[in-house]
């Protein structure tokens, strides 16, 4: 493209050229053969001031460094076409040329051809101005994009510890008590970390993977809170293949545990609601107790779910903790409907 714009651009100003000293003079070929030489040559200078300020970075430099160098440059390559086309013109005019040689018939050739230059510098100027702007957008771009990864790996990365650390609590308070469903436990927390492995890469996986996982969990702490947890689960059909982070879902069942059948002496129901509500994935999970504030929303996993919603999804993504009514806490996801893994 570049090389087209060179050609065609200073190809149509020489023709204008040509055409001026036609209409004055009179056709000859020789006008033919000096347009030819007047492009080949401010061609030549132009692609070298390009490659000089690519060489020596001019646009990086202070403004008043920037114009006197593009300044000079805009001289020195008037002077050289005045240098090819004033001694082209004494020979081809021959006795049409009545002007005598004098300092200010240089600086009107010298003037001529910087008006062209000029155009040509500024054209220039500003294609190099607009394609570093998108470099740098592309750059900025791609560091934010880096960035998400790696805050999204580590936030991941910190799901996991957090979710052993309560899961090997509930296994610990049945070794003494029975060994038996400690030893079940462990088999459980082992398909669990198995499956944990097998997602922790993923950004996404469907919500069908998402409940398989939290039944799972489910069936660990029903060893050691027995007829104390009981849980329903009613998430509608169309929406097991929409896309959630891994993790994310579970996170809001554990805490329901910890903050509602942990603290209840009675039987306490856990309730896991999900549906499409136009483009949008709604998934609520329903416990026993009493909404506190502050006690539901500093855990590390909520923060972290949080925040790789945020990264994930932007703004069209959130976790709502709210009292339903006096006795039960609700926890709510609202999601994009998206069927496709997120790589």
């Amino acid at each position: 493209m570049y090389w087209v714009f060179q050609s065609s651009g200073w190809f149509a100003w020489a023709l204008n050229e040509a055409v001026l000293y036609t209409n004055q003079y009179g056709w000859h070929w020789a006008w033919l053969y000096a347009s030819v030489a007047n492009i080949t040559l401010a061609i030549f200078l132009t692609h070298q001031y390009k490659l000089i300020t690519k060489q020596y970075a001019w646009q990086d430099l202070p403004l008043l460094g920037m114009i006197r160098n593009h300044f000079m440059s805009l001289i020195c390559m008037a002077a050289c076409l005045v240098a090819l086309n004033l001694p082209l013109d004494q020979y081809l005019l021959g006795e049409n040329f009545e002007v005598q040689i004098s300092p200010f018939i240089i600086t009107q050739y010298l003037f001529n051809f910087m008006k062209p230059l000029a155009i040509w510098m500024l054209i220039y100027f500003f294609f190099q101005y607009s394609k570093k702007q998108l470099d740098m957008e592309r750059e900025k771009n791609q560091l934010e994009r880096a960035i998400q990864e790696t805050e999204g790996k580590v936030l991941r990365a910190q799901m996991n510890p957090h979710f052993v650390f309560n899961a090997l609590n509930s296994i610990r308070a049945l070794i003494t008590e029975d060994p038996n469903k400690a030893k079940k436990g462990i088999n459980q927390l082992s398909k669990l970390l198995r499956s944990s492995l097998l997602t922790e890469r993923k950004k996404t996986i469907s919500i069908a993977e998402e409940l398989e996982t939290i039944l799972d969990y489910l069936h660990l702490e029903k060893i050691r809170y027995e007829e104390r947890l009981v849980w329903k689960v009613d998430v509608s059909k169309e929406i097991l293949q929409a896309q959630i982070p891994p993790m994310l879902l579970q996170t809001l069942v554990e805490n329901a545990i910890k903050h509602g059948i942990a603290h209840s002496a009675k039987e306490g129901l856990i309730q896991i609601k999900g549906k499409k509500n136009e483009a949008n994935v709604e998934l609520q999970v329903i416990n026993p107790g009493n909404f506190n504030t502050r006690g539901e929303s500093t855990g590390i996993g909520l923060v972290n779910s949080q925040n790789r919603l945020s990264l994930l999804f932007g703004e069209t993504a959130h976790i709502d903790l709210k009292p339903l009514d006096k006795n039960h806490v609700l926890a709510s996801l609202t999601i994009p409907y998206i069927t496709e893994t997120i790589a």
